[in-house]
């Protein structure tokens, strides 16, 4: 069980920079037969997921990304009470499923994440969204951990144009605006999550190491969310262009 004060600090570290790490919430004994048991899943299905589901690394047969995975143990984890009282907690309201995705980033091919926000791909009217990232390996800077600019969520949305990156088509259009914020590197562990919101920038450099970094994320909207139809159609035009 976690505490009221430990609690109080999660919620105080998310606001504050847009993102929180909570250590050893999954045993690691566990998390090493999750990971088996996800790659068995995604061998068996890779050939029946279409171009905006599944990207590999550098044309290898690695797989990179997966988004809108279908899982089992998925629709058992994002249950999980410790996550889902954290995620109330955080998004101050009842909270609704939003998907889920892994970001393999195999050893040595792993692809970069251009700089982004979620969610200019979610199109949350309110922006109240987060995404629980369960870290299935460690994951370190020189294995493409994901960075981000503390603080940068309390700008809000930003533009952004077209990366031309498998699965992740969108990237910011002002950098500039990066200038006034730390970047930093969370290290994690197997078993620790780290916990985002949809608006702060991040993203990931290349694994030119001889170690995954493989993430199964799952990601949270406020129940007051609605998607914004017209912010919609404009991210999917975009991504017409780049298909």
């Amino acid at each position: 069980m976690i505490l009221n004060d430990k609690i109080e600090k999660i919620k105080d570290n998310y606001q504050k920079e847009g993102f929180v790490i909570i250590n050893n919430v999954f045993p690691k004994k566990n998390i090493k037969l999750v990971k088996k048991k996800l790659f068995n899943f995604l061998r068996r299905k890779k050939a029946s997921l279409g171009k905006r589901k599944i990207h590999f690394a550098n044309n290898s047969k690695l797989i990179n990304s997966v988004h809108h995975l279908n899982w089992s143990y998925v629709k058992k984890v994002r249950k999980n009470k410790k996550i889902v009282n954290i995620v109330k907690i955080l998004l101050n309201e009842k909270i609704r499923d939003f998907g889920a995705e892994v970001f393999a980033k195999p050893a040595k091919v792993g692809m970069r994440v251009p700089i982004h926000q979620d969610n200019y791909y979610w199109n949350l009217d309110n922006g109240k969204g987060l995404t629980v990232w369960i870290a299935l390996d460690k994951s370190r800077k020189e294995n493409g951990a994901i960075f981000y600019y503390k603080n940068s969520h309390k700008l809000g949305l930003q533009p952004h144009k077209s990366s031309y990156a498998p699965g992740s088509s969108q990237t910011l259009k002002n950098v500039e605006i990066l200038k006034k914020f730390q970047k930093v590197t969370p290290e994690l562990n197997p078993g620790d999550i780290l916990i985002h919101d949809c608006l702060i920038i991040h993203g990931s450099n290349k694994n030119r190491s001889n170690k995954d970094r493989t993430g199964l994320t799952m990601r949270y909207i406020a129940n007051s969310s609605k998607i914004n139809k017209a912010a919609k159609l404009k991210y999917e035009k975009a991504l017409k262009k780049q298909t």
